[in-house]
């Protein structure tokens, strides 16, 4: 909290903050995805940044940790053209799924387009032990996916399809979900939901509901809980100075539990033995935004930085008193710095 004050104090004094992240920021060059793993090294028409969705079901401190209430991580990741244009070519994404401490069993990874006429869901891949990485496998012989992990594990899905299965032409919503049945009988999801300017050739319609960068976690009963980019677009040219993102770490507005904790950090590492923090930002009780379902900025010396790549984890925490565990939402986003 204190370094979170200093740093919005020195903005204030020096001036210095990067321009607003509007439609005249500047933009990269188009080629490989920002942050993308080793194992996608897919050259891309337009910018792309990978961007990792994770839900969570971990007790509190003061909650019983046994394997009702901690179904450890599902991460949910892809490269995603952010607020880019495409207008020819299919539209393509290689998603990963990754399975951390997680005693479910994976089913599958739905891929929704929203628009301002309603959503749909274009194409479903499912989560398969023997599946090669990089297809869309169908459903096993049970008529669901049959991925199970144990320690930390990951299978990577294609989707496509042609931008005629849109609606409209315009600013269109991209909906990723995964889907993991718990041995508790209980589910856990991960969301990753943003938005593509699309030219397919169809009437203009913009889809304005909730218009940024969202990771969700969901979790039976608790409902959602998310963490989201409200400064669109996501940087694709590096970023130096103080630059002062605006976030949103809350509950959904939908009647999910309340946001009982957030954390915001720079490069932390849960999965290492023992679990590396990072540059901790903002920890504390409560939402983290100026009302429900607000934002507020988060003041990050790019200085205090290497230059290179970093990642920016914000997470969300909404605390399940009837269940006895926490669900959390994470959205972690990439950015360059050059100072």
């Amino acid at each position: 909290m204190r370094r979170f004050l200093a740093l919005l104090i020195a903005v204030a004094l020096t001036g210095v903050a990067m321009p607003a992240l509007g439609s005249g920021a500047a933009r990269a060059a188009a080629g490989p995805c920002i942050g993308a793993p080793p194992a996608d090294g897919t050259s891309y028409a337009e910018t792309r940044q990978f961007v990792d969705a994770q839900s969570w079901w971990m007790p509190d401190a003061d909650q019983a940790n046994n394997s009702v209430t901690n179904n450890g991580h599902v991460h949910l990741g892809a490269c995603i053209p952010e607020r880019e244009t495409i207008s020819s070519g299919n539209f393509t994404l290689n998603v990963r799924v990754v399975l951390h401490d997680n005693p479910g069993t994976a089913d599958y990874v739905s891929m929704v387009f929203l628009t301002s006429s309603g959503e749909t869901a274009v194409q479903k891949c499912y989560l398969r032990a023997a599946a090669a990485d990089f297809a869309c496998p169908g459903p096993s012989s049970t008529g669901g996916g049959d991925f199970v992990c144990s320690g930390t594990c990951e299978r990577w899905l294609t989707f496509s399809r042609p931008l005629s299965a849109f609606s409209h032409s315009g600013l269109q919503e991209v909906h990723l979900r995964a889907f993991v049945p718990e041995p508790n009988g209980n589910e856990m999801r991960a969301s990753l939901n943003w938005q593509t300017d699309i030219q397919n050739g169809k009437s203009r319609s913009d889809a304005a509901r909730y218009p940024f960068l969202r990771g969700k976690g969901w979790y039976t009963h608790s409902g959602y809980c998310e963490a989201s980019v409200r400064s669109v677009p996501i940087p694709d040219a590096p970023v130096s100075g103080v630059w002062t993102p605006a976030v949103g770490l809350s509950t959904h507005p939908n009647g999910s539990l309340p946001a009982t904790h957030s954390f915001i950090s720079i490069d932390p590492d849960f999965h290492a033995d023992p679990p590396n923090p990072g540059t901790v930002l903002w920890d504390s009780a409560g939402p983290y935004g100026r009302a429900s379902f607000g934002s507020a900025p988060i003041a990050i010396d790019t200085r205090t930085l290497a230059n290179g790549l970093h990642k920016l984890h914000l997470r969300t925490s909404c605390r399940d008193n009837k269940l006895g565990s926490t669900n959390s939402g994470v959205t972690v986003v990439p950015f360059m710095v050059a100072n």
